[in-house]
């Protein structure tokens, strides 16, 4: 009774192939045999539904001693609730003689459709080259008991040479002859040096069928990732490992219909690992504009206010869309140049970003409020947003239209100042109607001094220290400005701090976990970028430990160094599974790292 109940939840199952391509191929156990060896040859009809094949027409296999066959038997596999089924014929041959022999192809009828498989070219040599027909199929199993070649994952990627900020598209591919039930991520490649973009996960995996050498796989696509290298040299993207579950048939029933075994059997883990990927990025060439912040695509740029008519103290909001192709997330706000009476405030930041097709397109707009103070006819200069074009291989600045505002006179009760006359402040009314006659009055006697000398002294030495600290300050800036260099160099613990303690704030709070380590990160490649001197182009762990070891830091800092930048980018990448205590101790480490190089290079 199981039985059957079993057989019709798979026939139910059936049902909902028809929609899915039937497809028919051939398929050997090897290409290069020995004229003792056996081979096995099958042929795999699927998706045919419960109808099946009709009519099998088998190709010219004079040049072959047929042992055994057909064989007949059928399989059903789900991968996260993606159903194929398939039906196969078996035959065991052995080559008569050496030399080289094509199997033709083979045709089958499917509801009044011929379909035919593909050629497959045999070379067929002297003597015997495996002591058993199976004995090339089984090397290579793993614990579970499923071959290395029957199960795999492939990492592949759109393009290894790239230039830092241009697009990659890393693909995870599943290619399977056995029964996958299911699958999870078991561990995550590191990314270190990009800066990454889920395209794809799906949970329900769409199988095609794929033959590689001779043998045909169904595949699917597990993950897909757009990457964008923050910066150059050759990088590796680490293996990833995903744990599956597969279902093996007993053997212990009829050995040529599989249909009719344990349709359960057993489930086994087995653990798959891809390849590493090693990518060459380019730096970005020279001659960068003023005001470049490392965007890499292709872009257009738009602005706009919501009022050119406004009042004096009523805020005005400027907003700045930059919409294209590239790393749209790593955009930096565009600066304004404001008139000097207005007030400006930090920009909300909305990314509007589609993952879809083989580039990441959108938008990142930037609302930016801002005050003006006084009245009168004001000019917003125009904005300027750089960015390097991969298409004409240079670098482009969009450039907007100035932003013309008629501010005008704030109502009385605004905050802000007003120029329309003197402010007035009103009587002050007391307890009486009649101030009374003081009787007594702080009088001066005539020939006295109204003023202390000390004071007055004091009052005419200020306008000279003032101008005085004034062109200590100008020479000051004139002076940072001349020694750039030295002035990153001085600067660099306080903006870090700054950034430790902007990551600081967001300890506590699950929500916060990818934004906490992106200011992580951001603290400690700003340190490292300010403390080198190094620009924005030619920053890269390479060039950061080229430096380091150049000033003699120990090895062991540049080793941990190492690894909170992996364990930032890591956790941008898989925002999951970490808790307070992960965030509090690499917000430990990146301030101990930063200050023992601080300590280290100071005293060299």
């Amino acid at each position: 009774m199981m039985k059957w109940m079993t057989l019709g939840f798979f026939l139910v199952r059936a049902l909902t192939l028809s929609a899915q391509d039937v497809t028919f191929e051939a398929s050997v156990d090897r290409t290069t045999i020995g004229t003792g060896d056996r081979l096995q040859l099958t042929f795999i009809l699927s998706n045919a539904g419960m109808g099946g094949g009709k009519n099998l027409a088998l190709p010219d296999l004079s040049n072959f001693y047929v042992l055994s066959g057909p064989n007949q038997s059928s399989s059903m596999q789900i991968i996260n609730g993606s159903v194929s089924s398939s039906i196969s014929y078996g035959y065991v041959l052995q080559p008569k003689d050496s030399g080289s022999f094509v199997i033709g192809p083979a045709t089958i009828d499917v509801d009044g459709t011929k379909y035919s498989s593909r050629p497959i070219t045999l070379q067929a040599v002297q003597g015997k080259l495996t002591s058993s027909p199976q004995a090339g199929a089984t090397g290579g199993r793993t614990p579970s008991g499923v071959s290395e070649e029957d199960l795999f994952l492939r990492a592949t990627v759109d393009r290894t040479k790239v230039v830092q900020g241009e697009q990659i598209n890393l693909t995870y591919t599943l290619y399977t002859r056995v029964a996958v039930q299911n699958y999870a991520p078991e561990k995550l490649p590191a990314l270190t040096g990009f800066w990454s973009e889920e395209v794809e996960a799906p949970k329900n995996v769409p199988l095609t069928t794929e033959t590689i050498n001779g043998k045909q796989y169904q595949v699917g696509v597990v993950r897909r990732v757009a990457l964008f290298p923050t910066q150059s040299g050759t990088l590796e993207i680490s293996p990833m490992e995903i744990k599956a579950i597969v279902r093996l048939q007993n053997k212990r029933l009829d050995p040529f219909d599989s249909f009719f075994r344990d349709p359960f059997g057993r489930s086994y883990e087995h653990v798959l690992k891809s390849g590493a990927v090693k990518i060459n990025v380019a730096p970005l060439p020279g001659g960068a504009p003023d005001g470049f912040k490392g965007a890499v695509g292709q872009f257009t740029m738009t602005t706009a206010v919501d009022n050119h008519t406004v009042r004096a103290n009523e805020p005005v909001t400027l907003t700045i869309t930059v919409s294209g192709t590239g790393n749209i997330k790593l955009l930096e706000s565009p600066v304004l140049e404001l008139p000097t009476d207005f007030e400006q405030f930090s920009p909300k930041v909305i990314d509007r970003i589609s993952n879809r097709g083989e580039a990441v397109t959108g938008s990142k707009v930037f609302e930016y409020l801002v005050i003006p103070r006084y009245p009168g006819k004001k000019t917003i200069k125009p904005v300027r947003f750089s960015y390097y074009d991969l298409r004409k291989k240079k670098y482009e600045t969009l450039t907007s239209s100035p932003i013309q505002l008629d501010v005008q006179p704030g109502t009385s009760g605004g905050s802000g100042p007003s120029l329309s006359g003197p402010v007035r402040e009103g009587v002050q009314v007391l307890s009486q109607d009649i101030r009374f006659i003081r009787t007594q009055a702080d009088l001066v006697p005539v020939g006295s001094r109204f003023i202390n000398p000390i004071v007055l002294g004091i009052m005419a030495f200020l306008p000279a220290a003032g101008f005085a600290g004034l062109l200590l300050v100008v020479r000051r800036k004139s002076a940072e400005r001349r020694d750039r260099a030295g002035y990153r160099n001085r600067r660099a613990i306080g903006v870090a701090r700054q950034r430790l303690k902007k990551a600081r704030q967001m300890l506590g709070n699950a929500d916060n976990y990818v934004p906490f380590f992106a200011e992580v990160a951001r603290a400690v490649w700003s340190y490292l970028g300010d403390k080198l001197a190094l620009d924005r182009a030619e920053m890269s762990i390479d060039a950061v430990v080229s430096r380091l070891s150049g000033r003699n830091v120990d090895e062991e800092i540049i080793t941990a160094l190492r690894e909170i930048l992996e364990i930032c980018e890591r956790a941008r990448f898989a925002p999951a599974g970490a808790g307070e205590s992960d965030m509090q101790r690499a917000f430990d480490e990146a301030g101990r790292i930063i200050v023992e190089i601080e300590q280290q290079l100071r005293g060299r």
